[in-house]
């Protein structure tokens, strides 16, 4: 499938593709690698959330982030079901998700 997830940091825009259905969200280093730097966003966690998609269904949810995680200014307190252009706000941080068209041969 594959996910699309555009990220906006003080309105500056960037858009990351990945081929896998998992993204692992927040500011790495040596221990802790992550699919989205959101670097150098102070407010995030080095993992602060994960987003997936699972039977064509996306999925966030906080790792136990300092700051949390929100959906539509909702703070999340398990995993949530988003759907494709939900916000979701990690740190200072604004997502949106959108799935990856699938090619045909």
């Amino acid at each position: 499938m594959g996910l699309q997830i555009s990220y906006k940091y003080k309105n500056r825009w960037k858009i990351r593709q990945l081929d896998g259905d998992s993204a692992l969200i927040g500011r790495p280093n040596a221990q802790s690698p992550v699919d989205i730097d959101l670097s150098p966003d102070t407010t995030v966690s080095r993992n602060h959330a994960r987003i997936w998609a699972e039977g064509g269904v996306f999925w966030v949810e906080d790792l136990k982030s300092r700051y949390g995680t929100k959906v539509h200014d909702s703070k999340l307190t398990g995993k949530v079901q988003v759907k494709e252009g939900d916000t979701i706000q990690v740190g200072e941080t604004t997502l949106k998700i959108d799935a990856l068209p699938e090619h045909s041969e």
